[in-house]
């Protein structure tokens, strides 16, 4: 070619050939990164919004439950490992009835939580009652009463982890 380098458009200097390559890969990896960023944030809002599946289904069993006397039974501690928990509060925020401890004391919701539920209806946060414990929680208003569940995040944040590493690894080998 003629004033030009073998893969320019034009022919043009070498300087501005060597720069309209660098533009070319610089758009690609930009390219590349949105659409990794993007399925990534779609995975985690899928995983997260998926976590509390269980707390809705518990908390909809309590519900039809709120009327009987509620079953006394074994609490459950509060750890990076918990199930499903849940808590019903009454009209002065006060636990009427658990299935989890903190500590050995009925954990303190946020009262933001349960205010919420009573004037929206439900709400559906992430709860951290101490640091390196995060909960999944769903809180519905029902008869007076604030009916709560919850589980524990930490085996959605390690599977979360994984489609990090996975992502990454798509993203280094595009």
């Amino acid at each position: 070619e003629a004033g030009g380098e073998p893969g320019c458009m034009v022919p043009i200097r070498v300087h501005d050939c060597r720069m309209q390559r660098i533009s070319g890969w610089v758009a690609a990896a930009v390219i590349v990164t949105i659409v990794f960023g993007t399925v990534y944030l779609t995975l985690q809002q899928i995983g997260r919004r998926a976590v509390n599946d269980a707390p809705v289904a518990a908390l909809a069993a309590q519900i039809q439950q709120l009327d009987a006397d509620p079953a006394t039974g074994p609490r459950l501690e509060l750890t990076k490992d918990s199930g499903t928990f849940l808590i019903v509060y009454g009209d002065d925020n006060k636990p009427v009835f658990t299935t989890v401890t903190l500590h050995g004391e009925v954990p303190d919701l946020p009262a933001g939580v349960l205010d919420t539920a009573r004037t929206a209806g439900t709400d559906a946060v992430t709860w951290q009652p101490e640091p390196d414990l995060r909960m999944a929680v769903v809180a519905r208003h029902a008869a007076r009463r604030v009916v709560v569940a919850g589980q524990s995040l930490t085996p959605f944040e390690n599977s979360d982890r994984w489609t990090q590493l996975i992502l990454a690894t798509g993203w280094v080998i595009s």
